[in-house]
């Protein structure tokens, strides 16, 4: 998780000590066009492509959610 949350740091030098419960888009760390990169940089991580149409995207709101996401999708690199 350590590439998640240094990406988010150069994103947003505010998210220098989040919370792993807070929600990422409410709290602004995450916006729409940071989002974008956000989810390719998901998509590196767990070795393939992210259907926005069949994933929730609650699944990128949180760093507990996203760990848990990385897991299921079976990840072999720890982000």
């Amino acid at each position: 998780m350590e590439a998640v949350t240094d990406f988010l740091r150069k994103c947003n030098p505010s998210a220098d000590s989040v919370d792993w419960d807070c929600d990422l888009i409410d709290a602004r760390i995450l916006d729409s066009l940071t989002f974008v990169e956000f989810l390719l940089l998901m998509e590196e991580f767990s070795g393939g492509p992210i259907d926005l149409g069949t994933t929730d995207v609650a699944n990128f709101r949180t760093l507990n959610r996203i760990s848990a996401f990385l897991t299921k999708a079976g990840t072999h690199e720890q982000p």
